[in-house]
């Protein structure tokens, strides 16, 4: 698979892996296409299904440190107060879909406040 290349005249360009867009294809509940465009009439929706995913995951990240918290503070057995300098790594290379979706929304937003199209399609 080719990456794909994102285009508007409201922002400058960028490319995205296949897999991720597969991702946000999924949570737009609309086929995978390697090409493609949004008008500036289907922008709003797209926002707003793109924003409530990437509050979700938000949601559930922050639930998730919450309970290891209280596993750590509860001394349960599998939790660890003081993780290895390689679990913290591994923490911080982590890529959320909320970090793989900014540059599409931020190009999205651009695009409905200049009221313009985004384009996607293969180099």
């Amino acid at each position: 698979m080719a990456v794909l290349e994102f285009r508007s005249p409201a922002s400058g360009g960028f490319f995205m892996m296949p897999t991720t867009f597969q991702g946000i294809c999924e949570v737009l509940e609309r086929p995978y296409s390697e090409s493609g465009c949004w008008l500036p009439e289907d922008l709003p929706g797209v926002i707003e299904k793109l924003q409530a995913a990437v509050d979700r995951e938000k949601d559930m990240i922050d639930q998730g440190k919450k309970r290891e918290r209280e596993r750590e503070l509860k001394g349960y057995p599998g939790s660890n107060p003081w993780p290895d300098e390689e679990e913290e790594k591994k923490a911080l290379e982590h890529v959320t879909f909320s970090m793989r979706v900014f540059p599409l929304l931020e190009m999205l937003r651009a695009a409905q406040k200049r009221g313009k199209k985004v384009m996607w399609g293969v180099p």
